[in-house]
């Protein structure tokens, strides 16, 4: 794809998108040649046509001007079916050529969009919606290869058909011509009557498109909800009123695209008429062979109004594949919030010295959700971020992993500035597992392997035992090849922590982040995930995001947050010695454990 810079109007599209076919510029050639010839052949029919007329006219019979052996009547006739053999191999070359270059345009621009998402920053993804997305990469960019490999050919098939038969028509009679032309700026009038409402029609399509993508994608994954609520029949009801909108605007699509075809082809009536009526007087007074008009009428029919309606119709499909080019464009336009700076080093292998050297942050301008936060991190400690929602505690960790830039002030790991080192290095030596753990519609095996590309079966089972999940795994018919998700196989939730503590296991990354990896989980399973994040945290400086208590008492440090500031930090028998907020915080989860478990009862 192109190199991306600010998308200014959407007639600017077309240059680039032009400029991203140059990789395809071989196949160009030869479509371009294949077309020439194809035009070169087809336009031989009218003269071998015009040919046999006149030879037929019984006032005044003409000879036939063709090479041997066909200057006769069989002869003319058989030429039109080798014209016609020649013509249909040389049309299925360049209806190959161009299906080529449309299905290559068609993977490597989904590659490079889908290549381009890859880089932006969570940031992005938090606010853009998936539907949306996924409804550029399918539909926009398949409606850019209908472009191609419809409408491509027929602009460059019947712009060369067009300066050929002009020509040729002027050669053959040029009072004939104008006449022929003269209907030209009605054609030009009805194609610039339907561009902008085609255009404007086509956008709405395109933007409803992604509302429908984007609200399949939420009630789907939200499928629970909807069930628990009861609510079935309403997202139905709302699904088909999308749907039904959508029609309308297909259909209204259909009318304008109708009414500038029937337009165009009433234009063409009344140019054929002309022609006819003038070129039959001729005739009628001698002034022009029979065999000549007829030719003259097939050429201009066929081969001048025909091709040039073609060209008019496009306008439907070219207002949908510009409106596909503008959300393309918008796509790749937008930079990633964070990236590596060019040259960036890689980061050595880390020993987890971390540093928060007066960090300053805000996702909005002039709302800070961190400030000012100072924060020394010895190798191998355990670190726990205590405190409410909003608090900064989660947006400690973003940090940390670079999915956001610290607004003021620096974040360093080993005394390395995390902006000036290579950002994925960094991200490799890091590990997560979150409260709900993604795990992708594969198999087992394939699961923790993303963990590790190049893992061997060992090193997975060697893994999945340290996380306590080996025995739970080999009891499944399939093993590790059983498919989450599919066949009637499902993991509860303790099996899924403990999966996601397997795949982190096989990262092996020197900094561990674990965001409420234990929440909402009875005691027995509570006790199996421990000790498997035990022995994952075991030699690794450790990031723990909790709001139970009871799971961060053996942290070197808690780091209690409010308001983006740090209010109280130390380990858990300094803090309760203090008496402050996580002393109180501590003793109302003490006391509800108590009488959740019927401790103190009356």
């Amino acid at each position: 794809m192109p190199a991306r810079r600010k998308v200014n109007s959407p007639l600017k599209q077309f240059p680039r998108f032009l400029k991203a076919l140059q990789p395809y510029r071989k196949l160009l050639v030869s479509i371009a040649v294949l077309t020439l010839a194809n035009a070169i052949i087809s336009l031989q029919t009218p003269e071998v046509i015009r040919q046999i007329f006149n030879y037929l006219d019984p006032g005044k019979p003409m000879p036939f001007v063709l090479p041997q052996p066909f200057n006769t009547l069989g002869g003319a006739v058989l030429l039109i079916f080798i014209i016609a053999i020649i013509g249909s191999a040389v049309s299925f070359a360049l209806g190959y050529a161009v299906n080529l270059t449309g299905q290559r345009f068609l993977v490597d621009t989904r590659s490079g969009v889908y290549e381009h998402l890859q880089t932006l920053s969570q940031g992005f993804f938090e606010k853009a919606q998936t539907g949306k997305l996924v409804a550029t990469v399918v539909h926009d960019v398949g409606s850019v290869n209908q472009l191609i490999t419809g409408g491509f050919v027929t602009v460059i098939s019947d712009v060369v058909t067009l300066v050929g038969v002009i020509g040729l028509i002027f050669y053959q009679d040029w009072q004939l011509a104008l006449l022929a032309l003269a209907v030209y700026p009605i054609y030009v009038g009805n194609f610039l009557l339907s561009r902008k409402p085609l255009h404007d029609n086509a956008t709405k399509i395109s933007e409803l498109r992604g509302v429908i993508y984007s609200d399949l994608q939420e009630k789907l994954a939200g499928v629970q909800v909807v069930k628990s609520y009861a609510q079935e029949r309403s997202e139905v009801r709302q699904y088909v009123s999308l749907n039904r909108d959508n029609l309308n605007l297909n259909i209204n699509q259909s009318r304008l695209g109708t009414g500038l075809w029937v337009r165009a082809e009433f234009i063409t009536a009344i140019g054929t008429a002309i022609i006819l009526a003038v070129g039959g007087m001729r005739v009628i007074s001698g002034g022009m062979l029979q065999g000549d008009l007829v030719a003259f009428l097939i050429l201009v029919n066929v081969y001048l109004y025909g091709p040039t309606i073609r060209l008019i119709q496009l306008n439907d499909q070219l207002a949908r594949a510009q409106t596909g080019l503008n959300r393309i464009f918008k796509l790749l336009d937008t930079p990633p919030a964070v990236s590596s700076a060019d040259g960036a080093p890689d980061m050595p292998v880390i020993t987890g010295n971390i540093r928060y050297d007066d960090v300053w942050f805000e996702y909005e301008p002039g709302q800070p959700v961190l400030k000012g936060i100072s924060l020394d991190i010895q190798p191998g400690e355990m670190i726990a971020f205590v405190g409410g929602s909003g608090s900064g505690k989660t947006t400690m960790i973003n940090l940390l992993s670079r999915h956001y830039d610290v607004t003021g002030g620096k974040i360093t790991i080993d005394g390395h500035d995390l902006r000036d080192i290579d950002l994925m290095s960094l991200r490799r030596q890091i590990g997560v597992v979150l409260q709900e753990s993604l795990l992708f519609h594969t198999s087992i095996r394939e699961n923790l392997r993303y963990g590790r590309i190049d893992a061997t079966d060992a090193d997975i089972v060697a893994a999945a035992t340290a996380a306590n999940l080996h025995h739970v795994i080999e009891a499944f018919p399939d093993g590790y090849d059983t498919k989450i998700g599919e066949e009637g196989v499902k993991l509860s939730g303790g099996e899924k922590q403990r999966l996601a503590i397997a795949r982190a296991l096989l990262a092996d990354p020197r900094i561990l982040v674990l965001d409420e990896a234990t929440s909402s989980l009875d005691s027995e399973t509570e006790a199996l995930i421990q000790e498997a994040l035990d022995r994952l945290m075991e030699g690794r400086t450790s990031f723990v995001i909790a709001h139970r208590l009871s799971t961060i008492v053996k942290a070197n440090k808690i780091v209690v947050m409010e308001k983006g500031t740090i209010v109280e930090l130390g380990s858990h028998t300094e803090l309760l010695e203090q008496g402050g907020n996580y002393a109180k915080l501590y003793a109302e989860q003490f006391r509800a454990e108590l009488e959740a478990s019927g401790v103190g009862d009356a």
